[in-house]
């Protein structure tokens, strides 16, 4: 091999490095949120895991996506002990090489610090996607639970430029565990002969109407639901939590369903009429809509016995409204002044 075959097959060696280092940065099959402009975010993977129950633990990943380069940082995971238990950490050390984690399990915290080092001298990153570690959580509850997965306020992350560490700005995206799975509960409402305006407080494991409705199926001629955006009803094959539907039958009867608790909710609401449905829970109006508070015109839900609608309007006098709480099992019509979102939780 003469001079200049050495000089191109070294050069190609090189390449062939460097594109693999760039590459291996990037985990693949990793759904990845974008970092900002000028700067970074910290998020997890899966974003909201889970295990079946007591004693099961899983994994999650730690990822750093920075759209500048990076020399080193700090991550604080808070959870709720004992919900959860994060039992241990695994660095992944291709990139930043020099990490040290602690985890106190009576504060609910993971502390990861990371850094990256040549010849002892801080020495940055270049922008990319990066896998710091995983983590091992563990249920340590007997009873279903939820907790947050939250990136507090020590976290940190920083550029290098002699002699000085700088400190990049960058957005976080925090996650949810939950341990074991909420138990089944069954509901009943009454229906009567016509039109009835319904929603789903449970969600069930099978969201078919025929499944949904299949207590009430036999006595059952149309289920519609609406769609703002198109300001149209529409026929619906599937029913769920968040929606108002439209059922008619042709004799009264009582509606039973199974499923688990639907017990929070954000709902996306066009500006005009919005049909929807309601939690697993009921509340004072003003306090189930204080997310869109000003923002709506009126609240309409149908009265199925006496066959009219009834109003809630939030600046009336009270004794011009015809109901002031929000039931479970019921649908409705909000009218917003603008597009946004209704946000409650039970």
């Amino acid at each position: 091999m003469g001079k200049e075959e050495k000089k191109l097959a070294n050069i190609i060696v090189m390449v062939v490095v460097i594109f693999a280092s760039i590459f291996a940065a990037f985990v693949p099959a990793v759904a990845q949120p974008p970092a900002p402009p000028d700067g970074a975010i910290y998020y997890l993977v899966p974003d909201n895991s889970n295990v079946p129950g007591y004693c099961d633990t899983t994994e999650v990943m730690v990822m750093y996506n920075t759209t500048v380069p990076t020399a080193a940082g700090v991550v604080n995971i808070t959870y709720t002990y004992c919900c959860a238990n994060i039992t241990g950490y695994e660095p992944n050390t291709t990139f930043f090489e020099d990490q040290v984690a602690a985890v106190v399990p009576w504060e609910g915290r993971l502390t990861v610090g990371f850094a990256h080092w040549v010849n002892n001298i801080p020495t940055n990153q270049p922008p990319g996607v990066y896998h710091l570690g995983n983590f091992t959580i563990h249920c340590c509850n007997e009873t279903m639970c939820e907790t947050d997965l939250t990136f507090d306020v020590d976290t940190v992350a920083y550029y290098w430029d002699f002699p000085n560490y700088n400190e990049i700005p960058f957005v976080t995206d925090n996650g949810t565990f939950t341990c074991g799975a909420p138990a089944e509960e069954t509901f009943s409402k009454d229906l009567y002969e016509g039109w009835n305006l319904i929603s789903l407080p449970l969600t069930p494991s099978d969201n078919s109407t025929s499944s949904v409705l299949a207590s009430v199926w036999d006595n059952v001629s149309a289920v519609y639901k609406y769609n703002a955006t198109s300001k149209q009803f529409e026929s619906a094959s599937t029913m769920d939590p968040g929606e108002g539907y439209f059922v008619y039958v042709t004799q009264n009867c009582t509606w039973t369903y199974n499923g688990t608790p639907y017990t929070s909710m954000s709902i996306e609401l066009k500006k005009g009429l919005n049909m929807v449905g309601w939690l697993n829970c009921s509340e004072d109006i003003t306090d189930a809509l204080s997310s869109i508070a000003g923002d709506y015109w009126y609240v309409a839900r149908w009265n199925a016995i006496e066959r009219k609608f009834e109003v809630y309007n939030p600046v009336a006098p009270p004794v011009f409204n015809d109901f002031t709480t929000i039931e479970r099992g019921e649908g409705y019509f909000i009218s917003m002044k603008s597009d946004g979102t209704l946000t409650e939780s039970c």
